[in-house]
């Protein structure tokens, strides 16, 4: 049985690494089926790559690689690149190591600047399904997106800890919303359960030669 600690424990970490990945969807799913037809093979194909794509990112870089390349319980790029500067032989090497780890750096960078407007926008844009707002302009969303981000940013110097207890809850909330609402549509439609198989994504992948939507999904 899970103690008071563990439990706050794994609260915040909702609100921190999987909620990064219980949020990519909403844009993720929205901007791909923009840039194809929407038919069924498109739809299970999409869903596929979706699925697939949060089970290596969670069990491959989250679980086995993040976990077991750290230093007394710190990780990252820096990190990794202290655990390959002894094992190389050569200043090149070293050099080329260094490099690397400079871009990794400045992809994250990147990502925790765009990532978080596009979450919010896309969950802003969510409005326009609301009855009465549906003529809601894109200048209008694009400015209530805008005071969200510059919010948060302002709470986010707080510390990570008082971010993570306080976005925590409001993930487990929207997994559990997630949870019910995919069971209401797998009762609807059980033949969405066929997304799970990785034949749908490969297929997807090669016949419609969709390869550069990969970039479109979670990191």
């Amino acid at each position: 049985m899970l103690d008071r600690e563990t439990f706050k424990g794994f609260i915040k970490s909702l609100g921190l690494v999987f909620g990064d990945i219980g949020t990519s969807p909403l844009y993720t799913l929205t901007v791909v089926i923009a840039m194809t037809s929407l038919t069924e093979e498109h739809v299970l194909g999409i869903l596929s790559l979706i699925i697939w794509t949060l089970i290596i990112v969670v069990s491959m870089q989250y679980a086995w690689l993040a976990m077991s390349l750290g230093q007394k319980g710190e990780g990252g790029t820096i990190v990794l690149r202290e655990i390959l500067v002894p094992l190389l032989k050569s200043a090149r090497q070293v050099g080329f190591v260094s490099l690397l780890s400079f871009i990794g750096i400045s992809l994250l960078f990147g990502d925790g600047v765009i990532t978080p407007a596009i979450s919010i926008l896309s969950a802003v844009e969510g409005m326009k399904l609301i009855p009465g707002l549906e003529g809601t302009g894109q200048k209008m969303l694009v400015m209530i997106a805008a005071f969200i981000a510059i919010l948060l940013f302002s709470v986010q110097k707080k510390g990570t800890e008082k971010v993570a207890g306080a976005f925590g809850p409001l993930m487990l909330l929207w997994f559990i919303s997630l949870a019910v609402s995919g069971i209401v549509s797998i009762i609807q439609v059980p033949a969405i359960l066929n997304a799970i198989n990785p034949y749908y994504a490969i297929a997807f992948l090669i016949g419609k030669r969709y390869f550069w939507i990969l970039l479109c999904f979670p990191r």
